[in-house]
């Protein structure tokens, strides 16, 4: 047996113990507890099972939708993931390709000559010709080429669910926007409105202290209200420009573009929906899919190194046609070949264990990000309900207070007592129709929130005709 024979076979059987890393899609990938049920309770509408339709049409808000719909459409940052989805996705059309065999053509023709003849009559001309194909196949024994192939598929679809998270992020910004516009707008009216009654109320005192009925402090009460009231316009009116500015952006329009916002009745929303159980969060949420293929593509990618310390075996052939000038000669080869590493000092087993590392990074920020998911919900769900609770007892104050400032006058204007509790009646009623207002765009922005939290429900458009309209 020759030297050569002998080593062949020492390494057929290093190869026998080898053991090839093998990934469970199955497997439970969290490390932490999924509780059975949510700390907040909710009752109402109960959310369809099948999770597919825009969160926002249940506002019934038709500006509101046309709005989101603009955005999602002209928005430049989701063309940016469209442009990753591509990449990756020809990333795995790459990865998919290494397991079938290649096949390449060669051909060539030349001509050579070497200048004038003894007899100066031709020159010395020489012609060559040759086609030949090459058919090279590299044998996937070990799974690392289709552990690749899977990895850059599974890193293909979590960028699908990035860019499906990125347009939930979005349609909750353009609704959060939105309903502090409404809200904004719907302070100027108030303002405007409490600047009347203060400025009736001014020349009132002011009356009053010409026929000698009041003192000057009333007068000068009631002007420093009507001008605390008056410094606010500014302040509102440049708060709803830069949210008009804000909301031109998340269109997709340069600052300035429109007025898309002119209404100012903030609603009510819907009967706070049934949100399922924690785990459903699994599958609802566009981050927490992405997070989950994204551990597999890892485990996938420790196979891939894993299987690089072993040898790979290629197969293939070719055939030559050769000729001077025609094809007269035909070479056929056949080959075989084994290759495989025996030193590196340890460069291979290093870059296993650096893909261990990053599948642990992984699954760690996996159930970190699911933790963070779980206190999300909880806390839209307590926002949410805290702030009805407190608008009911707003609104109430302002009831109360709106009859207190009605008696306060009544007495003012009898002579039963001065100015003082009038002016302190107004300053709280005026306070309480602005937080009304406030408080009413809480608990939109309150539910807003916890369907951000939820996942949704969001739309999933077809990413197959999004793909190929991004390619045209």
């Amino acid at each position: 047996m020759s030297c050569l024979q002998r080593l062949f076979g020492l390494f057929i059987c290093l190869l026998c113990g080898c053991a090839i890393h093998s990934v469970d899609e199955e497997a439970r990938l969290l490390e932490v507890e999924v509780p059975p049920r949510f700390s907040e309770s909710a009752t109402g509408a109960v959310l369809p099972n099948d999770w597919n339709y825009p969160w926002w049409e249940t506002f019934k808000d038709e500006d509101l939708d046309r709005l989101i719909e603009s955005g999602l459409a002209a928005s430049f940052g989701l063309r940016q993931y469209v442009a990753r989805i591509e990449q990756a996705t020809a990333l795995a059309r790459q990865a998919g390709a290494r397991l079938y065999p290649s096949l390449d053509l060669d051909a060539g023709y030349e001509l050579q000559w070497d200048g004038e003849t003894e007899s100066g009559e031709s020159r010395d001309r020489q012609d060559a010709s040759d086609l030949g194909f090459l058919f090279r196949w590299e044998l996937d024994v070990w799974g690392r080429l289709s552990s690749l192939r899977r990895a850059e598929n599974l890193t293909a679809q979590a960028t699908i669910e990035d860019w499906l998270g990125a347009r939930l992020l979005l349609s909750t910004a353009i609704a959060e926007t939105y309903f502090e516009i409404q809200e904004q707008r719907r302070q100027f009216e108030v303002i405007r409105a409490q600047i009347e009654i203060n400025e009736s109320l001014h020349q009132l005192t002011s009356l009053r202290f010409g026929q000698g009925q009041s003192s000057i402090v009333d007068v000068l009460q009631q002007q420093a209200q009507l001008e605390a009231t008056l410094a606010r316009v500014p302040q509102t009116e440049a708060r709803i420009g830069q949210l008009e500015y804000s909301l031109d952006v998340l269109l997709g329009q340069p600052p300035g573009k429109g007025n898309h916002v002119t209404s100012s009745q903030l609603g009510r929303p819907s009967p706070l929906p049934a949100v399922g159980i924690p785990a459903l969060l699994l599958t609802r949420r566009p981050d927490l899919r992405a997070a989950q293929k994204r551990v597999l593509a890892f485990d996938y990618d420790v196979g891939v190194a894993v299987a690089e310390q072993l040898p790979t075996l290629a197969i293939g052939g070719s055939i030559d046609w050769k000729g001077d000038p025609s094809f007269g000669n035909e070479i056929t080869a056949v080959f075989a070949g084994l290759a495989g590493p025996l030193f590196d000092a340890g460069q291979r087993r290093s870059e296993v264990n650096l893909r261990k590392a990053r599948l642990e990074e992984a699954l760690a920020g996996y159930s970190q990000r699911y933790l963070s998911a779980l206190f999300e919900v909880e806390a839209a769900l307590l926002e949410e309900r805290k702030s009805e609770e407190r608008l009911v007892v707003v609104e109430q104050q302002l009831v109360t207070a709106q009859r207190l400032l009605t008696e306060a006058r009544n007495r003012f204007s009898q002579g039963l007592t001065d100015y003082l509790p009038v002016f302190t009646s107004l300053a709280i009623v005026q306070n309480l129709e602005r937080d009304v207002v406030s408080s009413r765009r809480s608990v939109l922005s309150a539910r807003v929130g916890l369907h951000r939290a939820l996942g949704g429900p969001m739309l999933n458009p077809n990413t197959l005709a999004i793909l190929s309209s991004a390619n045209e």
